[in-house]
């Protein structure tokens, strides 16, 4: 655990995070700004809002506000965490510090794990940070507007909603963090892992369903896409009625065990390419 301390260190003094949760945040309070506005200001909005106006405001409303959010970070929020991951697991070996450290007696699959760890561990910031962030400005458009505060009841169904949300979020940032982390250890660089992590976040998974159309043995494999996995993981935050009604519930098992098999990979591959890589600085 000493190892894993001492990466959590590094973590807390790192610029970088604190401007990627800077500027995290204010991307989504525009957002939810945005179409605020647009719920409040319609030409419907007065006389006869219809349910799209309704449930816009009520999910840039607290505590609807909240899923919204969580859904925001399993999603958008993923390439700000591989951008800081990226970062974090390859400027030691620019700077020549991951040498260092394994000169000075520490055990090449405990820097790895650590980093990894460490990676999964502050990804739940980029979770956190949006949520209170959006829950405080709807909270203070409320005051300043004197409609109530919260626009529905917060109850056990919505806390239980929220936390499961918060999980599932957790997954989708942990994981490809980590899949960032193990491109930032094999290539070295930290603009290539940030690049082809963004890349696989973005395309991966549409590509992957839009061959599965047209080759059959493509849509045999089609379920263990990483980006598939990770965008239905994400729809259950607020029960997409569309995912739900298409997949069991042992498809949707098996997308949360097949991220677990491809996060498995990764830390094996990261261990074993760490292990046999020359650490003098690039």
């Amino acid at each position: 655990m000493s190892g894993l301390s001492a990466e959590l260190v590094k973590v807390k003094r790192h610029k970088l995070l604190w401007v990627l949760l800077v500027i995290m945040v204010i991307v989504e309070i525009l957002i939810i700004g945005g179409m605020r506005y647009w719920a409040t200001h319609s030409p419907d909005s007065d006389t006869n809002p219809d349910d799209e106006l309704r449930q816009v405001y009520n999910s840039t409303s607290f505590p609807g506000v909240i899923l919204p959010t969580l859904t925001f970070s399993a999603t958008f929020g993923t390439i700000f965490a591989v951008i800081f991951a990226s970062g974090f697991g390859g400027e030691e070996h620019r700077f020549g510090t991951a040498k260092q450290m394994i000169s000075m007696g520490v055990k090449r699959s405990e820097y790895v794990f650590g980093k990894l760890l460490a990676s999964v561990l502050i990804s739940s910031v980029f979770i956190v940070a949006p949520v209170i962030a959006a829950s405080a400005f709807t909270g203070a458009v409320s005051a300043f507007s004197g409609k109530p505060l919260a626009t529905e009841p917060i109850n056990m169904s919505l806390a239980l909603q929220v936390i499961r949300g918060f999980g599932i979020a957790w997954v989708c940032t942990g994981f490809y963090s980590g899949f960032a982390i193990f491109l930032a250890i094999a290539t070295r660089s930290s603009q290539t892992a940030t690049t082809i992590a963004i890349l696989m976040i973005l395309l991966e998974g549409n590509i992957v369903n839009s061959f599965a159309e047209k080759f059959s043995f493509i849509k045999k494999i089609a379920p263990y896409s990483m980006g598939r996995c990770a965008n239905l993981a994400a729809s259950l935050i607020e029960q997409a009625q569309d995912i739900m009604e298409v997949l069991s519930r042992q498809d949707i098992t098996n997308a949360f065990i097949t991220l677990g098999v491809w996060f498995a990979l990764f830390t094996v591959l990261a261990v074993l390419v760490f292990k046999r890589q020359e650490l003098g600085t690039d």
